[in-house]
């Protein structure tokens, strides 16, 4: 009788001898997936923040390998488009040979264009080394807006 309580009072694999057994759900609890929202749309919305005239436009911007640069860019320039002449968001042209556009789009491929030549000869390839020569005379205050409006943006 001895062992026969000894046996009753060792556990088995699992299973309590304390406890009645009970039986689990086995069903794993899954959180429902998290939507991530479009860089387009959270541009937009930036952009909206901003009163910016070219917030609708991020579709079209995401396009344009150097997006962030010209939005950056025309934060300092035009207030993200709001202060312009001839949707010239950019500044380029400066006093004597102001450009002129037909629309936002084609400021903003201008201004594409425009950076990537330069980057193509090894020029501008940092927001400090277009002080100088992007903008003249060189900014302090330009170099800090473009980089703050840089860290700002989405990704």
């Amino acid at each position: 009788m001895l062992i026969a309580l000894a046996l009753f009072l060792i556990p088995t694999a699992g299973v309590s001898p304390y406890l009645p057994e009970t039986k689990t759900n086995t069903k794993e609890i899954v959180a429902p997936p998290v939507l991530e929202v479009p860089l387009s749309v959270r541009l937009d919305e930036y952009l909206k923040t901003k009163k910016s005239p070219v917030a609708g436009d991020a579709e079209y911007i995401l396009t344009l390998k150097h997006w962030r640069l010209l939005l950056a860019i025309s934060a300092i320039e035009s207030q993200f488009c709001l202060r312009v002449v001839d949707y010239n968001c950019f500044g380029l042209g400066g006093d004597s040979a102001y450009r002129h556009y037909s629309s936002y789009r084609a400021s903003f491929v201008d201004a594409n264009d425009l950076i990537e030549r330069w980057q193509k000869k090894g020029k501008w390839l940092t927001v400090e080394s277009m002080s100088g020569s992007y903008v003249v005379p060189a900014s302090d205050n330009w170099v800090r807006v473009v980089n703050k409006v840089l860290g700002e943006l989405p990704r």
